[in-house]
């Protein structure tokens, strides 16, 4: 009996040995675990160069091009240029049948010649006329004075003085009316109307000249006839595109860009310049033109405001084609030496400030930043406790913070 009681006890003394032992080990696991932490990936920090670009597409345009129409309804008479050719400033490019405006030239310069010599035979006419009526008013003036003599000395009648003094008077009334025909210094008169006939007739003839020149259909440029539109019948109507002209040595890219990324572009922005219609060939290029308003317009995903964007090619060349499209790569900003992390080390909180976890000793540490130059998978972040070297989180969640243990898997 007693033997049987000893066993009993060494068993039990056993079984709680055992489950001493089983809940210190779960003790240590768990401390262990605690002592490891999360485990986290990091990103080491350093200081680099960083830039910030705009991919866009746009079209090569000239930057001067035309389209040449005629101001007058002709005939033509000859073709001087054809499709593709290069042409100066001032070249004609066609002349148009002269006829009719000739005709009007010749009946302008005769009219002119028949008023200019009708002006001198007036004024011949007039001033002698003048001095006719001159010579005979004082003829009329010196016999009154006469007859008055002779009828204070009662030789003369009252009736034959009053003759003479209406004889008189007659012949002043026509020396007065002569000189008003001749005008009072040639600014009134029949001379003052022929010589304003005259003008008239000059600007007619002027106009007729002036006219001629638009027989002649000259280029406004220098550049290359891109296309033609002449009427098979050869008549040319008025204002009417008969072809059209670009410059093919000045070129730009336009292009419209959505109002986020044309807010960070400038004027002088540089740019790289490629294309599949050049492919192996790059350009340069800079900013020239951003527009001050933005348009809406419709795309695949809905509406969107955008802004137009010129850029001046620097180095054209013969590869390069009005029409063509172009992909360019526009540098907008740029630094040296600063601190710089991929965009998933940054934790936006919910009041809107953006932060880093940093790992020392094991131990995270959060430190507030504030963001720079944007690449498309870096950016520049500032902060008052940045060092380099630093080892910061990868990817953080609302559940990390300040002072938790953590397990670095280090980023390559």
């Amino acid at each position: 009996m007693l033997k049987g009681n000893k066993k009993k006890l060494l068993i039990i003394v056993t079984i709680i040995l055992v489950i001493a032992v089983v809940g210190i080990g779960k003790v240590k696991a768990s401390k262990k675990n605690e002592n490891m932490g999360l485990n986290v990936q990091t990103v080491e920090i350093n200081k680099q160069n960083i830039e910030s670009r705009i991919q866009a597409t746009g079209q090569i345009l000239s930057m001067d091009k035309r389209e040449i129409v005629s101001d007058v309804e002709e005939k033509i008479e000859k073709m001087l240029v054809e499709k593709g050719q290069k042409v100066e400033k001032g070249q004609v490019l066609m002349e148009l049948e002269k006829t009719n405006i000739n005709y009007k030239i010749k009946e302008a310069e005769e009219r002119l010649a028949i008023e200019e010599n009708t002006l001198v035979q007036l004024k011949t006419d007039l001033e002698i006329d003048l001095s006719n009526a001159e010579i005979k008013y004082k003829d009329a003036s010196n016999t009154y004075e006469r007859n008055k003599k002779l009828y204070e000395a009662n030789a003369l009648s009252k009736s034959e003085l009053d003759t003479s003094k209406n004889d008189m008077d007659e012949m002043y009334n026509s020396y007065t009316s002569a000189k008003k025909k001749l005008g009072d210094g040639e600014t009134t008169g029949k001379i003052a109307k022929q010589k304003k006939q005259i003008s008239l007739t000059k600007l007619q003839l002027e106009k007729a000249k002036d006219d001629l020149e638009k027989y002649s259909i000259k280029s406004p440029l220098t550049g290359t006839i891109v296309d033609m539109k002449i009427s098979e019948s050869g008549i040319i109507e008025n204002h009417v595109v008969l072809m059209y002209i670009q410059d093919v040595d000045h070129l730009e890219i336009v292009t419209e860009i959505n109002e986020y990324d044309a807010s960070k572009i400038k004027l002088g922005d540089t740019v790289k310049i490629s294309g599949d219609a050049f492919e192996g060939k790059e350009y340069k290029g800079k900013v020239k033109y951003v527009g001050p308003f933005a348009k809406t317009v419709e795309t695949g995903r809905g509406k969107e405001n955008v802004v137009e964007i010129k850029v001046d090619i620097e180095d054209i060349d013969e590869y390069l084609k009005p029409g063509f499209s172009a992909k360019m790569d526009i540098l907008t900003e740029s630094k040296e030496n600063v601190f710089v992390l991929p965009y998933e080390t940054i934790f936006t909180k919910k009041n809107g400030d953006q932060v880093i976890f940093i790992v020392r000793d094991g131990k995270v540490k959060e430190e507030k930043i504030k963001t720079g130059i944007e690449s498309d998978l870096e950016v520049e972040i500032m902060g008052k406790e940045l060092k380099a070297k630093d080892k910061v989180i990868m990817n953080p969640t609302e559940n990390i913070k300040e002072g938790d243990s953590v397990n670095e898997n280090q980023v390559m």
